[in-house]
């Protein structure tokens, strides 16, 4: 009876393994995989006051994974892990130097470059909603080992690319652009619930999904919404077509990844499309 007590008592200390599977790429808009060791059966890590990511790999050893910002400065950083106590661990920010990209818009779309007040009221509105989904933390687990492109098309606009919009300098692109016709399929990367299904100024028909702790990936300029809010969807499960939709020259699917509030290279969880 004892034995048995124990066997219990071990698989309720200690969550089942589907870690996800990353490389280190500790640069902004990368990913900085940290290794810990610990007993503790829910250890907590944050990076900057921001709860990141933490996975068991095997028996006490674990991973916290933590989303680089793309304007972060190089050099060294810390985490912090709470288990039985509290400690820092040291990781390193390596440079890297992404390209520009100049954008032209021309006639309606113009309004993207410099929206007129109506515009910026709505903006304004809609500013909370995808900040408090940015923000999302969630404890539910759906044990995703790998992410899958969301849709076959070639990559027309990569991550980080400095961007410029009829000659004015915006944020770099915080995302995969995967070309496509209008009305083509659009798959979810990973298992998760979707917490935002709604259209905006400029990201047009979007749907943000939810895969815990901080991990959200973002699906923009949609031309149909298919997952509604509040939906827990598969990994490969349709979720909504591609358009253009907001601030898009032509249809395409704008692919991104949150990862502790932060944007991260959608490749560095897709297996074997990595490109640096």
């Amino acid at each position: 009876m004892k034995k048995i007590n124990l066997l219990v008592l071990l698989f309720l200390t200690f969550p089942a393994l589907a870690s996800l599977s990353v490389s280190n790429i500790a640069i902004p808009g990368g990913i900085a995989v940290i290794d810990f060791h610990t007993n503790h059966a829910n250890p907590k890590a944050s990076y900057g006051n921001v709860p990141v990511y933490t996975q068991r790999i095997k028996d006490s050893h674990w991973q916290a994974l933590v989303g680089i910002p793309l304007l972060a400065k190089i050099g060294k950083k810390q985490i912090i892990i709470k288990d039985f106590s509290e400690r820092k661990i040291d990781f390193t920010v390596k440079d890297y130097t992404y390209q520009e990209q100049h954008i032209t818009l021309t006639g309606n779309k113009k309004k993207y470059v410099n929206p007129n007040l109506a515009h910026m009221d709505r903006i304004k509105r809609e500013r909370p909603i995808l900040s408090i989904a940015r923000r999302t933390f969630s404890t539910q687990e759906f044990n995703n080992q790998s992410f899958i492109r969301p849709i076959s098309g070639i990559t027309t606009s990569p991550f980080g690319f400095k961007r410029f919009y009829n000659g004015e300098p915006r944020r770099p692109h915080t995302g995969l652009d995967y070309a496509g016709k209008i009305g083509t399929v659009i798959q979810a990367s990973a298992t998760g619930k979707v917490i935002v299904s709604d259209e905006f100024f400029f990201n047009g028909n979007a749907i943000f999904i939810d895969h815990g702790q901080g991990l959200i990936s973002v699906y923009i300029h949609m031309n149909e919404r298919i997952a509604k809010l509040g939906q827990i969807v598969k990994q490969g499960d349709i979720i909504g077509t591609i358009g253009q939709t907001g601030r898009a020259t032509g249809p395409h699917l704008h692919f991104g990844v949150y990862l502790n509030q932060t944007v991260i290279n959608p490749n560095i969880l897709i297996k074997g499309t990595l490109k640096l």
